[in-house]
């Protein structure tokens, strides 16, 4: 975008003969027209879909976005745009599922995942309760990584005070046998 011609403070018709004033006011106006120019485009700045990729970072702080290092753009700006729906679902199996789908792309039938929550209505209480969380992927898939993403992932979303664990398994592949892991 051309920057915009630098608009001369209006002043006062007192001023209207005065030319040190008129010369000053010009160059606040040619000062402030960058600034002005900024504000005029704040919204794409704060918009994670047109921001440049250089405000991502400060996008990311400001959100508390979780966005992991090695992540393209494409996911840390999802991350971004879907960081206050999590904020509101954080600590919740709905949160863990939503970040996994919109993130991590892990969609059923390819990718399901099980929450085990200890604080459901059905699960008995007592001590040794443990948040336990399974993800089913295709075989073929690298295992350890996958393990490795969804440990980050629960660690997010589970309360502090709650243990948990994370199993992964591979789907059988079509003829039948278990897919290495």
């Amino acid at each position: 975008m051309p920057p915009s011609p630098a608009r001369p403070l209006p002043l006062p018709s007192v001023y209207g003969h005065d030319t040190v004033a008129q010369a000053f006011a010009a160059a606040i106006g040619e000062t402030m027209a960058p600034v002005e120019e900024l504000i005029d485009d704040l919204d794409a700045v704060l918009d994670p879909w047109r921001a440049p990729p250089a405000f991502l970072d400060w996008l990311t702080a400001i959100t508390g976005a979780r966005v992991e290092p090695g992540w393209d753009e494409i996911r840390r700006r999802k991350a971004i745009d879907l960081a206050p729906r999590l904020a509101a679902y954080r600590g919740t199996p709905y949160g863990l599922r939503l970040e996994a789908r919109e993130i991590l792309g892990w969609t059923p039938p390819a990718h399901t995942l099980d929450i085990r929550d200890p604080g459901d209505e059905d699960a008995p209480p007592g001590a040794g309760r443990m948040l336990t969380v399974t993800l089913t992927a295709p075989a073929g898939e690298d295992q350890r990584a996958l393990e490795s993403r969804l440990t980050r992932l629960v660690a997010a979303h589970c309360p502090a005070h709650l243990p948990f664990k994370v199993v992964v398994t591979l789907a059988q592949s079509s003829d039948g046998r278990p897919s290495p892991g």
